[in-house]
């Protein structure tokens, strides 16, 4: 039995990204929106900041005022079959097979409607954990719930400098690149 810990944005989801979306109908750039969101990405992932103070922020700062939910309304993943196959193959083999991501409350009851929790037996939030990556107290919190050591774990995601973080841990790390042949060869013979 391994650990393994799969990302959401970019590995188990695709279509994830809002930025673009809410540029768009902020009528600014995506350059803009990219360098301001930097400033406050951190607080709201690690569950300090609330969406809506983000908003009231962006009152402020750009004069926009979100209707609804922003980043709710601008949030249109679609699961990735394959990973989400993987994912159950794993489960079902008797590995513990989590969630850990980096993301914000608005979007989890979105991802939920996506019906991939059967897939999988925990769910690490950095909203939720006030943890994210690639800060290796991330990792360290989800191995010592799940009783690993980081020996026995693997981690998957899309992002170099997670996979970097993960990896000065000890942990074995994939670099999911959208490249399916590469992930199946990569898994093949565990699953």
């Amino acid at each position: 039995m391994r650990l393994y810990i799969f990302d959401m944005g970019g590995v188990l989801l695709k279509n994830f990204h809002t930025l673009p979306e809410m540029a768009g109908k902020m009528g600014i750039s995506i350059d803009e929106m990219n360098a301001d969101w930097e400033l406050y990405a951190r607080p709201l992932m690690e569950g300090y900041m609330s969406v809506w103070d983000y908003y009231d922020h962006l009152r402020t700062h750009f004069g926009y005022t979100p209707e609804g939910d922003f980043f709710k309304d601008t949030f249109h993943p679609t699961r990735n079959e394959v990973m989400i196959d993987i994912a159950s193959r794993l489960k079902a083999k008797g590995n513990k097979v989590v969630i850990g991501s980096n993301t914000f409350a608005p979007h989890w009851p979105i991802i939920d409607k996506l019906g991939y929790r059967d897939a999988f037996t925990g769910f690490y939030a950095s909203h939720e954990i006030h943890l994210i990556k690639p800060d290796k107290e991330f990792w360290q919190y989800i191995m010592e719930k799940e009783g690993e050591t980081p020996e026995n774990t693997t981690f998957i995601d899309d992002y170099v400098e997670n996979i970097e973080g993960a990896k000065a841990l000890g942990i074995e790390c994939f670099n999911y690149t959208g490249d399916d042949k590469a992930l199946l060869e990569f898994f093949s013979g565990r699953i």
